[in-house]
């Protein structure tokens, strides 16, 4: 190297110094500890997600991760020009840095949610962690057009009364005004607005081992709304002309009650057909001996969520909104909706989480759990699934499923009535994972060629011993 070169990378590093510092580094160090042990606290106190958006996923933490790329280069830089001797060290930090893009690739580009697959049923959507605000309008009541597609992060960004989420309407406008992150909901039923509403009826269904009570409200008159208890299904809403093949009882709203037809499982024609009106009972003629009362009839009704807010999450918590429209109050729950009604128009107004379309469906065709002996704790279980192109699969907890780019993996299952129902899979892309691998092995390399100069040196000191005393 010439005196001009040597002369501008002693200016290099004279720059360079204050970034490769000592002192910076045991900062970072510092920082990466501290975080982390706050992230773990906060994981342990509420959950993953909340340790990711309040510890994890911030500015600050971009910032260490970003001073430590720095500081890796720059300590790098301040070896320079390098000798043999310095392969490990330069080897161990680009394996580092290679480490932490692959994980930012991740971050950025990858895919990480659930999908729900009943059994016999198809899907090819994934459900991930960010949440969206939809809103649909209509000005006759039929046909709605997406008026409104926003990203939003109430967790980290919660609205209030004094700095509401302001969503503009033909016709004044929507306002959210409080987020709760952890809430226990419970359903109430209250009189809605005649020719907007439809109807709501609270039931019973008893005999000596069974006592069933329920509301079911349609979404808009004319619906179906539906009650599945296992041996029989309750339906509120216009029968069909013919029975479906299973045990179901429906009860047609008209003035002043409700006209109710009976299908029995393995009927071609009606069981019992009547007219029934609010505290009425009937045998609906099933081989269960059933009774079925009509314990309220609203013509006009509509359902509202009271909600108990919690401190921490529970597996029974879940997230809401209130939605302020044109004086009246609505929440609103996570993967919910709510329908908002002017003169002229209706707004359609769901909060959720983002659905992915992965590009083809996967179809469970058994599942299969099975059980410690003498407990109804799951041991191990697996679905049988039909993918395009690659037919039958199965996957289960210890062995996912792969297929164009994407990583299936048996995550639970959803029972009901004791009877697994459908199968949860975590569906994951990682397109940082080549980097993560190379980082590793070159950090490897790194490491072991620091070991084996450690090696190298040891043999050399004790070489030059021995000479010495053989000279003395």
């Amino acid at each position: 190297m010439n005196k001009a070169a040597w002369s501008r990378l002693s200016f290099l590093k004279k720059l360079n110094k204050p970034l490769a510092s000592l002192k910076l580094a045991v900062f970072i160090i510092l920082s990466i500890a501290v975080i982390t042990a706050v992230g773990t606290f906060v994981e342990a106190k509420y959950d993953a997600q909340a340790a990711r958006k309040l510890v994890y996923d911030t500015w600050f933490m971009y910032t260490i991760m970003a001073m430590l790329v720095i500081n890796l280069l720059a300590v790098m830089v301040d070896r320079l020009p390098w000798k043999k001797r310095h392969a490990a060290f330069v080897l161990a930090h680009i394996g580092i840095i290679i480490l932490l893009a692959g994980a930012y690739l991740t971050m950025e580009f990858g895919l990480d949610g659930s999908m729900r697959v009943g059994i016999g049923e198809s899907n090819n959507l994934v459900q991930t962690s960010e949440t969206d605000l939809v809103v649909y309008t209509s000005f006759d009541g039929d046909r709605y057009s997406k008026t409104l597609e926003q990203e939003v992060d109430f967790f980290k960004n919660p609205p209030s009364e004094k700095h509401p989420y302001i969503i503009p309407a033909y016709e004044g406008e929507i306002r959210i005004v409080d987020y709760k992150k952890y809430v226990i909901p419970s359903k109430k039923v209250l009189v809605g607005e005649e020719g907007k509403s439809g109807a709501g009826l609270r039931f019973q269904l008893q005999n000596p081992n069974v006592n069933v009570i329920e509301w079911l409200v349609q979404r808009k008159p004319g619906n179906l709304a539906t009650h599945n208890f296992g041996p029989a299904q309750i339906h509120l809403g216009p029968a069909p002309e013919k029975p479906r093949g299973a045990n179901e009882i429906y009860l047609t709203p008209e003035k002043g009650g409700l006209r109710y037809v009976v299908f029995q499982k393995d009927s071609d024609k009606p069981l019992k057909k009547g007219f029934v009106k609010e505290g009425d009972v009937f045998d609906p003629g099933f081989k269960m001996a059933l009774s079925f009362r009509v314990l309220r009839f609203l013509p006009n009704a509509k359902e509202d969520w009271e909600i108990q807010t919690l401190e921490r999450p529970t597996p029974l918590t879940t997230a809401a909104i209130k939605i302020l429209f044109e004086g009246k109050e609505n929440w609103v729950l996570l993967n919910d909706m709510v329908k908002l009604f002017t003169t002229n128009s209706v707004y359609l107004l769901t909060y959720g989480n983002r659905r992915i379309d992965i590009g083809f469906p996967v179809k469970l065709k058994k599942f299969q759990v099975s059980h410690y002996q003498g407990t109804m704790r799951a041991m191990a279980y697996e679905s049988l699934v039909e993918v395009p192109d690659l037919g039958e699969q199965v996957i289960s907890m210890n062995e996912p499923l792969k297929y164009k780019g994407l990583t299936i993996y048996q995550a639970s299952f959803q029972e009901e009535n004791g009877q697994p129902v459908a199968s949860i899979f975590s569906v994951n892309h990682d397109p940082g994972r080549f980097l993560k691998y190379l980082g590793s092995l070159v950090l490897s390399l790194g490491t072991i060629l620091l070991m084996w100069f450690k090696h190298l040196d040891f043999k050399i000191a004790r070489k030059s011993q021995r000479n010495d005393g053989e000279n003395t």
